[in-house]
């Protein structure tokens, strides 16, 4: 475990590099409009100008939870990130067979990880609340021999397979770039150092936009 977390922090500290390039890089293109985290990641990271249609998923997480040797654990950062990789594994397996093992063909994904209320837009009302709960949103493209419901069915099936998932989730399809726009809110990051520390980089992939 502690092999891995180190890959992840590595992952995420050269993203942290490379997205501070690139604002060094727009600034010094450009005095008069100075760059931000939020922008650069929008335009770079974040870009779906090349999606086809695409759904935006909420996913709750248990804020603690008991293994068979007894004790509970309490939900952190790292765990959120590991249960997300593990979700998309199961979900890429389902969507693509042996394509996603033999080859690596996956869903196109951007995910962020959050801590705090989870709001209005993301539940339904009966599902929301202000305790604090870690839940990460993310946008998942449609894969063409699939459709919304039976993605949908596929993400929840996927979902409740996560040892810290919990049963409050929500997917819709039919998003559009103000999805894009809540996702990277500059607001519940109180968790992270930086804002781009929401970002779950090791699992993101936009092939289009890494290009």
């Amino acid at each position: 475990m502690p092999q891995a977390a180190s890959e992840d922090d590595k992952s995420r500290k050269n993203f942290q590099r490379f997205l501070k390039s690139l604002c060094n890089a727009r600034d010094n293109y450009s005095m008069e409009v100075r760059s931000d985290p939020f922008e650069s990641a929008k335009s770079h990271f974040f870009d779906t100008s090349s999606w086809g249609a695409f759904c935006d998923v909420t996913l709750t997480l248990k804020q603690a939870r008991q293994p068979d040797s007894g004790g509970w654990v309490k939900i952190d950062d790292y765990r959120c990130r590991q249960a997300f990789r593990h979700f998309m594994n199961l979900l890429n397996r389902a969507v693509y067979g042996a394509a996603f093992r033999r080859y690596g063909k996956s869903l196109r994904v951007l995910p962020v990880l959050e801590k705090g209320e989870v709001r209005a837009r993301a539940l339904r009302s009966w599902d929301r609340g202000t305790s604090g709960r870690w839940h990460i949103h993310c946008a998942i493209e449609l894969p063409s021999h699939v459709d919304g419901i039976a993605l949908e069915n596929l993400i929840h099936d996927c979902w409740a397979k996560v040892e810290w998932g919990y049963d409050r989730i929500l997917v819709r399809d039919g998003a559009n770039a103000g999805w894009i726009n809540y996702m990277l809110k500059d607001r519940q990051k109180s968790e992270f150092d930086g804002f781009v520390d929401c970002i779950i980089i090791e699992s993101l992939h936009n092939p289009i936009a890494d290009a």
